[in-house]
């Protein structure tokens, strides 16, 4: 695990921590390698996602997370099914074309099938960017 990842990962377990209070359960964490279907950047290649079911927290960290906020988000708990988890974040004056553009995503991990598809909503443009990828349970450990 490189440098900068193991402190991305040791601040979303602090923010967890925070979020969730003084839980004992560990969180599951999803490494997923994503497939965009747009050419202008707006899904990552790569994302994070932490869920803690007992605590009903979740968090997501990418590249333009880190780019904007440097930390791991920590995202509504909205479990859709057994399996199924829908997770919304907001990201404020990211880089575009005109200058700085406002944009929210939304994404749904299923856990099952490992797998998490992401859509965008790039606030004054048409454009509506989305993506999809494929996960692995994370050996990174989440310490309380």
């Amino acid at each position: 695990m490189t440098t900068k990842l193991a402190t991305v990962v040791m601040t979303m377990a602090m923010t967890m921590t925070m979020a969730a209070g003084t839980a004992a359960a560990k969180p599951v964490s999803y490494d997923c390698k994503m497939q965009s279907y747009e050419k202008y950047n707006w899904i990552a290649p790569r994302m994070l996602i932490f869920v803690d079911h007992e605590e009903k927290v979740a968090g997501v960290m990418d590249g333009i997370i880190a780019s904007v906020s440097k930390t791991p988000m920590v995202v509504d708990y909205d479990p859709r099914s057994k399996e199924r988890l829908k997770l919304k974040w907001t990201l404020n004056n990211l880089d575009a074309r005109s200058g700085s553009a406002k944009v929210s995503y939304s994404a749904t991990m299923d856990e099952r099938r490992m797998k998490l598809s992401v859509t965008a909503r790039v606030h004054g443009y048409d454009n509506r960017p989305s993506g999809s990828g494929t996960c692995v349970r994370s050996n990174i450990p989440l310490k309380r």
